[in-house]
């Protein structure tokens, strides 16, 4: 971008991003006009890669060349240090998060520790962020290499079983603390940032409250299979896929080719350490927060500590007189938003959903293929990963995940989610893990009830309700 389309835009119909009763929505239309005015992007590409479709009739314009020296002066440089620059935050980041947060309380003055985490998570986002961006770039050139070959049907297996995933680590070790290979310790001093709805600031981390975890780890006991040989199945897959591909190629094609494949597995894996890079800084800034709540109890700014979650930083500053009528109008309206359900997509202001279409009558469910394989078992429908024990051939059926949720793909035979695309976490983790996925299938965990005996083809993205429970 040129310094120049850097602001605020007064507009709001400008802004890429904005929130609508509590959710976060991003400005598509604004950013498909953007990505089309760089060179070699598509703003069809982009709209299919984050929504998981494109509207019909969308124009698909090509970019100027208007940005073209900027892009060649920074671009080569940007891209080729952003996977020492991203480990090394996230070692740093880490590194200050077992010594300040998890073993200490950090300076003494909370607020400023809060402070110094929000940039920290400032940091470690912006970098998150670059990754996507190059990982959109090399998905989408990965795809055309398949189309053009006559074999868009490798595309899937191509983007899967790159293994040494950040979130196949977090796996491994919950499998390993419910053998007893390691100890709860351990096991927090490497995940604990982690827990239910850890994207949300106001929850409790597992290095606070580590019981959702018995769940997970009575669940895993009661299995023998970890999933591994599926895994390996995956990886072996993407490897004939590769080999399928070049094999009518020429040299230079085989080359630039060979190049996608290591830059798609290097971002795959970049994008989860960007994501668990910036859930640790995030983790500081919940134990910043709850330490100035505790102290704006003491002193009687605030009746309850956890009210804190309800100010911003410049009102913990600064708290205004009505600090406490504040907070109670707060809280209020989150339960109002809370019982508001909104459309995946919209434009201008979204209206908010009827619970009032009978879902009874609903047998099949069109969503993306996100991983292949077709798998039939009980669906069970989960909010949180503090839920009750998993059984052999269970499908796990939800809104979204988390990255604390990877153990629970290790349990189930397949997955069902409602929002995301072929590159958003929960696709990309099922895929590591070799197991199949039907992903944007917009209201598939209200459609399905927990009990139903489903099919799920993660190859031509269809899930089908077998039987009612």
């Amino acid at each position: 971008m040129s310094s120049k389309d850097v602001y605020l835009p007064d507009d709001p119909n400008r802004r890429q991003t904005s929130p609508f009763y509590g959710r976060h929505a991003l400005n598509v239309d604004y950013v498909r006009t953007f990505m089309g005015s760089v060179p070699g992007a598509s703003p069809n590409d982009f709209e299919r890669d984050i929504c998981g479709t494109v509207r019909s009739g969308m124009p698909d314009e090509k970019g100027s060349n208007r940005r073209v020296p900027a892009m060649l002066a920074k671009l080569p440089r940007a891209y080729r240090r952003t996977n020492r620059e991203l480990r090394q935050l996230h070692d740093d980041t880490l590194a200050w998060w077992q010594n300040d947060v998890l073993h200490g309380d950090g300076s003494g003055d909370p607020l400023a520790d809060l402070r110094a985490a929000g940039q920290r998570f400032y940091e470690t986002m912006s970098v998150h962020i670059r990754v996507r961006t190059f990982l959109q770039g090399v998905q989408g050139a990965l795809v055309g290499v398949a189309e053009k070959s006559g074999r868009p049907e490798l595309a899937l297996t191509l983007f899967a079983g790159f293994g040494d995933v950040s979130e196949s680590a977090l796996a491994e070790d919950i499998w390993s603390l419910g053998s007893g290979r390691i100890d709860l310790d351990t096991f927090i001093a490497r995940h604990g940032f982690y827990g239910p709805n850890e994207g949300m600031v106001w929850t409790s981390s597992w290095r606070e409250d580590p019981a959702p975890l018995h769940s997970l780890v009575r669940s895993v006991t009661a299995r023998t299979d970890n999933g591994a040989a599926r895994s390996q199945a995956a990886m072996d897959a993407r490897k004939e896929a590769e080999a399928e591909l070049m094999a009518g190629m020429s040299g230079p094609q085989r080359r630039l080719t060979r190049f996608l494949f290591n830059q798609a597995a290097a971002q795959v894996r970049n994008l989860e350490l960007g994501k668990a890079s910036y859930h640790i800084a995030l983790d500081g800034c919940r134990a910043a927060a709850r330490r100035v709540g505790k102290q704006f109890e003491l002193t009687g700014v605030l009746a309850d500590s956890e009210d804190v979650f309800f100010l911003t930083i410049e009102e913990l500053a600064d708290p205004p007189e009505n600090v406490r009528e504040l907070v109670s109008f707060r809280r209020q309206r989150r339960r109002e938003y809370e019982a508001v359900e909104i459309p995946m997509t919209f434009y201008g202001v979204p209206d908010p959903i009827q619970a009032t279409v009978d879902t009874a009558a609903i047998r099949e469910l069109t969503g993306i293929a996100a991983s292949n394989g077709i798998a039939e078992g009980r669906a069970r429908l989960v909010s949180t990963e503090d839920d009750d024990l998993f059984e052999d051939g269970d499908i796990l059926v939800c809104y979204s995940t988390n990255p604390s949720w990877t153990p629970l793909f290790t349990l189930v035979d397949a997955v069902v989610i409602d929002i995301g695309s072929t590159a958003s976490h929960g696709a990309i983790v099922a895929r590591e893990l070799g197991i199949p996925c039907v992903i944007n299938t917009g209201n598939g965990s209200r459609v399905i009830q927990d009990g139903d005996r489903i099919r799920v083809d993660g190859t031509n993205g269809t899930v089908t309700i077998l039987g009612r429970l």
